[in-house]
Order: structure tokens, then C-alpha cells, then sequence
């Protein structure tokens, strides 16, 4: 009984070792530096081994002999505990032994009878009680030398994602702050000395998200120079963009780290657009919100936040963005600027064994009811073969079936011009 007990207490005193974090979207991989004298000993806290992937624990160092992995709890076997009424009652407290300790299957000393207990009713005389974690034993093929190596695993729980606030003035003038936040869904809790971040994502046979609400987690302890970016851009490897964070921190349990991220400097422009069929009649619509976003350089896919003026106009998510791509964001309409198209078809050839074409006659009418003048683009999805035979409105142009019709409108003012367009189906 005392070797159980002195067994167990060095599973669960387990000490913090310093780690290092490389952070893929659908998984993150461990590593930790590992020294010693004969075996080398790991516990894992039962939420943190369920997340880790399965085959993925590995050692890379001294000659291993095997590699060992079992659950703790069964270090309660045969453990003397006292079981306690778990409501007021006249009951007595019983004595007994741990016949079982994954069902809590108990023995009673005194009638030598069997019965199941609630743990939380049980107290341990002999040992601590265990949270049903797993413990790694590596024994290398010498025995009792020195050991060193590096223990790595690959698991979920751990994650990353990038935030941006994106603050536009005017028309000229926009700035993006970027966050990298690092959040740990475990139990466990963690000492990182380096941190390396990654936008692109690694295939697992098993795909897996894990999810925490933000509100059941708290802050973690961030480097003492957080008040400035420590995240330096690494480079990229086909397809990966790596970014590096060399700051000490502690990642506590349940908790997430908000960092400063890469510098930024975007262009951006303002206007409106939408899209809408062509067909007979009158239909009418209002455009949508749309930012046209240009970075000078790399952006991994995150959420966009933006402000315009102070004004908060929402959230979008990014995809990844390459440098000097016009990333464009839509978000929501304004019914201040509006659109009626009216509708004619003119002629049209139905021949099935050949080819349908319908030539339309549109008159638009783009309304501005702001004190300011505004522009756009108002689109027109067309068919396989689309062509356009007149026009009045100005800059109209084609760009593979899509009619794109921009427009400059003065304040309270409207906007009105005609297109004739003939579509060919097969």
C-alpha cells in the first residue's frame, strides 16, 4: 500500500515542463526537451490526453526500448477509503477498500460485502485521489543512464486565430490593426518558451473541432512586451506562412492570449454594388456595402472587423489574402441608394435542335437619396453567350457573362441610361 501511494503522488505532482507550440488550424504540435536519469515519466490530465491524436506521441533522442501508456486511476486499487452519507441522514460512515476504481466498485471491511459508490462521497485515507489522467513511461535500452530527447505529440484543444480591426476615415485613408489570439480549451496548463504559428492547415485522418464560448475562458498571463508586436513573420513554404513568437508566457487552463500581430498597411475603397437578373417588367432592389481591401502583404484568414468613421458597420471572414489582392467585403445594404429596372424583350428564336436567344431592351434608374454623392456598379448575370448591342450608360462593359454597369450619382439625384443585350442559351 505505501508503494501505491508513493507511486501515485509522483503522477499527479507532475511539474510544468517548458514547451514549444507549432499552431496549424486543425491541430497543434508539442514539443518539449526531456533530460534525465533511467525512465522518463509523463502525465497527461484526462481532457488533454482525449485531444490528443491518436499514434502521434513520439520521442526523438536517446534509443527507446518501448513506450508505455496507462491510466492512473488504477492506482486507487485496494486504496482504504471512508464512504460518507451524501445527504444529511443518521447514517454512519463506512470503511472500506477500492475493489474497482474506473466503476467504484468498494468493498466494506466490517459486513466484507460489495457496493458502488458516488465518488464525491468518498474519502481517500491512503492516497490522492486521481482525475482519471494517463501516464508515459518511456524506458530507454540502457537502463539507468542518462537520457535527453525531445517528446512531441500532436493534439487539438490548442488553437489560434487572427483578429483585425479595420479603421477607415475617408476615402484615402485606412488603417488595420491585427491580434493573433491563442486559446487553450484544457484543463492542462502550460509554460511556453517559443510559439510558431501557421495560417495554412495540416490533413488528419480524423477531422475534429473543438469549442469553448469565449465567456467560459479567461486571460492568460501575456509577455511583458505585449504592448508591441514580438510576432515576426518566418517565411512561407508552400503554402505555409509561418510566424514566430519568442516571448516566454503561461498559457493557463481555459484561458486565451490576445497578442499584437503583424504591421499592416492596406488600401482600401468604398462603394456600392449588387446584382440582379434580366427579365421582363419592373424590379427594383438597393445596394449593397462593399470594401475593396489591398494589402501589402500576406494576411491569414481571420475576422475582419471594420469601422467606417467611427461608425461600426460589422464582421466578415476573411479567407487568406495574398499580398496585393483586392480582397473584396460586403457588408449588409443601404436603402439610401436604390435601383428600378424595367424590362422588354424585343425578339427572341427558339429552336431546340439548335440554339435560344432572347434580345432584352433595360432602361435603368439608379436613385441616390443621400446628401452626397456616390458610386458603384450595378451587375447583370447574363447566359452562356452574352452580348451587348447598345448602350447608353456609360463605361458598360462585359466581363464574361456578367454585365457590369458603374455609375457616378450626385446627391438626391438619380442616375438614368438604357442597354439592349442579347442572351444565347447552348
Amino acid at each position: 500500500m505505501l508503494f501505491l501511494s508513493i507511486a501515485f503522488i509522483c503522477f499527479i505532482s507532475h511539474p510544468l515542463f517548458a514547451v514549444e507550440f507549432s499552431i496549424y488550424n486543425s491541430a497543434t504540435e508539442i514539443r518539449q526537451t526531456r533530460s534525465g536519469v533511467g525512465a522518463c515519466q509523463h502525465y497527461f490530465k484526462s481532457d488533454e490526453y482525449a485531444n490528443i491524436i491518436d499514434g502521434t506521441i513520439s520521442w526523438d533522442g536517446t534509443s527507446l526500448l518501448k513506450q508505455e501508456l496507462f491510466n492512473t486511476i488504477n492506482t486507487l486499487q485496494d486504496a482504504l477509503v471512508t464512504v460518507r452519507p451524501s445527504t444529511p441522514c443518521p447514517c454512519k460512515n463506512i470503511e472500506a477498500q477500492v475493489v474497482d476504481p474506473n466503476t467504484m466498485l468498494l468493498r466494506n471491511l466490517e459486513t466484507k460485502g460489495y457496493f458502488y459508490a458516488d465518488s464525491r462521497s468518498i474519502e481517500y485515507k491512503s492516497v490522492r485521489p486521481d482525475d482519471g489522467g494517463t501516464s508515459l513511461r518511456l524506458e530507454f535500452k540502457k537502463k539507468g543512464a542518462n537520457y535527453t530527447g525531445t517528446l512531441s505529440y500532436l493534439m487539438r484543444g490548442i488553437s489560434w486565430s487572427p483578429n483585425y480591426d479595420l479603421f477607415i476615415k475617408d476615402a484615402d485613408t485606412c488603417n488595420l490593426r491585427a491580434y493573433a489570439n491563442i486559446r487553450n480549451n484544457q484543463q492542462q496548463e502550460y509554460q511556453v518558451d517559443n510559439t510558431y504559428l501557421y495560417s495554412g492547415d495540416i490533413p488528419l485522418v480524423n477531422n475534429y473541432v473543438s469549442d469553448m464560448s469565449y465567456s467560459m475562458m479567461r486571460k492568460g498571463a501575456s509577455p511583458e512586451s505585449a504592448g508591441a508586436s514580438s510576432i515576426q513573420f518566418g517565411g512561407e513554404q508552400k503554402g505555409f506562412y509561418s510566424y514566430s513568437l519568442n516571448d516566454k508566457y503561461t498559457l493557463y487552463s481555459r484561458s486565451s492570449i490576445r497578442l499584437p500581430f503583424i504591421t499592416v498597411y492596406p488600401t482600401c475603397k468604398f462603394y456600392y454594388k449588387t446584382a440582379t437578373s434580366i427579365g421582363t417588367g419592373q424590379y427594383k432592389g438597393v445596394f449593397q456595402r462593399n470594401y475593396d481591401i489591398t494589402l501589402d502583404q500576406f494576411l491569414p484568414a481571420g475576422t475582419l472587423t471594420i469601422r467606417d468613421n467611427q461608425v461600426l458597420m460589422g464582421q466578415s471572414s476573411l479567407p487568406d489574402v495574398p499580398e496585393n489582392y483586392p480582397q473584396t467585403v460586403t457588408l449588409g445594404q443601404d436603402n439610401d441608394v436604390r435601383y428600378t429596372v424595367k424590362g422588354n424583350m424585343t425578339a427572341s428564336n427558339k429552336d431546340t435542335t439548335t440554339t435560344t436567344w432572347q434580345t432584352y431592351e433595360l432602361k435603368l434608374t439608379i436613385s441616390n437619396y443621400k446628401d452626397k454623392a456616390v458610386d458603384g456598379e450595378l451587375d447583370f448575370y447574363g447566359a452562356s453567350q452574352t452580348r451587348i448591342e447598345k448602350t447608353t450608360c456609360n463605361s458598360a462593359t462585359l466581363d464574361g457573362s456578367m454585365i457590369k454597369v458603374p455609375f457616378q450619382v450626385k446627391k438626391n439625384d438619380s442616375y438614368q441610361c438604357r442597354i439592349t443585350v442579347t442572351l444565347t442559351w447552348g
